[in-house]
C-alpha cells in the first residue's frame, strides 16, 4: 500500500512539473526584456510585453471573438451531434467500426485540402469573411470529437430506461430532458469542453474562411511566434490559456454544474 501511495505520489508530482514548467517558461518569456544564451533565467525583467500586447488594437476584438465563435460552435456542435449519436449508437445496419471510420473522416482527410475546398464554396454562397462560415467550418472539424465521446455515452446508457419510460407513457421530449440529458451530462460536459478547445484553438480555418476580416487569437499568436517575437508569443499564449480555462468553466457550470464533496 505504502509503496503504491509514493508511485502514484511520483507520477502526480511529475504530471505536475509537465504542466506547471512550460506555463513558467512562458511567463519567465513573457516578462523578460533581454534574455540571451547561456544565461538560464532572463538577465532584464519589464512589463512592455503585456503594454504591448494591450495597446494592440485587434486585442480586444480577437478576445471576443475567439469566445464567441468557440462558444457557438460548441453550441452548434453539440445540437447536431446528439441526436447522429443517438442513431449511430443504436442502428443496427451499419457496423461499429464503420460509423467510427465514417465519424473520423474529416480528421483522417488532409485538413488544407478540405478547408480550400470550402473556401470556393463559401466564395459562392458568400459565407467567407463571414462569423456564420467560420462558425460552419469549425463545427464541421470539431463534429467528430463530440460524436465519439456521446457515441460512447449512449452506448453505455443503452436504450433500457427511454423504453421503459416510453412503455409507461413519457413522451420523447420528457424522456430525453428527464433521463437522458442527466445521465449523459458527463458525457455531454466532456464533449462541450473539447469542441471548445478545439474550436478556440483553430488557425488554418478562421485565416482561410475568415479572409482576414475577422481576427481570433490564434491568428495574433502564431505570427509572433513565427518570428521569434517570443514575448509576445508567449504573452498571448498566457491570454489563450486564460480565455479556454475560462470557457470552460462556464461550459461545466452550464452543462455539469459545480459538485462540491462526494455523494453516497
Amino acid at each position: 500500500m505504502k509503496r503504491s501511495s509514493k508511485r502514484h505520489y511520483f507520477l502526480l508530482l511529475f504530471a505536475a512539473i509537465l504542466v506547471i514548467l512550460p506555463l513558467l517558461l512562458l511567463f519567465l518569456w513573457s516578462v523578460s526584456a533581454k534574455w540571451m544564451y547561456p544565461a538560464v533565467f532572463p538577465q532584464v525583467f519589464a512589463g512592455s510585453v503585456y503594454q504591448q500586447m494591450l495597446n494592440e488594437p485587434n486585442f480586444w476584438p480577437a478576445v471576443l471573438n475567439s469566445l464567441l465563435i468557440a462558444f457557438a460552435v460548441t453550441i452548434v456542435t453539440i445540437i447536431i451531434a446528439l441526436p447522429a449519436a443517438r442513431y449511430f449508437a443504436f442502428q443496427k445496419k451499419l457496423s461499429h467500426r464503420l460509423v467510427e471510420i465514417m465519424i473520423y473522416l474529416p480528421l483522417i482527410l488532409p485538413a488544407i485540402a478540405i478547408i480550400t475546398s470550402s473556401q470556393v464554396l463559401f466564395l459562392q454562397l458568400r459565407l467567407t469573411g463571414t462569423f456564420v462560415g467560420i462558425i460552419l467550418i469549425h463545427t464541421y472539424l470539431c463534429l467528430p470529437y463530440a460524436m465519439q465521446i456521446l457515441l460512447e455515452s449512449y452506448r453505455n446508457l443503452g436504450e433500457g430506461y427511454s423504453l421503459t419510460a416510453q412503455t409507461l407513457g413519457a413522451d420523447s421530449w420528457s424522456i430525453f430532458w428527464q433521463i437522458t440529458w442527466p445521465l449523459l451530462r458527463p458525457g455531454i460536459t466532456t464533449s462541450a469542453m473539447l469542441v471548445f478547445i478545439v474550436s478556440g484553438s483553430q488557425y488554418l480555418p478562421t485565416f482561410f474562411i475568415g479572409g482576414g476580416k475577422i481576427v481570433t487569437l490564434p491568428l495574433l499568436l502564431l505570427p509572433y511566434a513565427n518570428n521569434g517575437r517570443f514575448g509576445l508569443a508567449s504573452s498571448y499564449s498566457l491570454v489563450f490559456l486564460g480565455c479556454t480555462m475560462l470557457g470552460v468553466f462556464i461550459l461545466k457550470l452550464m452543462i455539469g454544474g459545480i459538485q462540491r464533496g462526494t455523494k453516497h
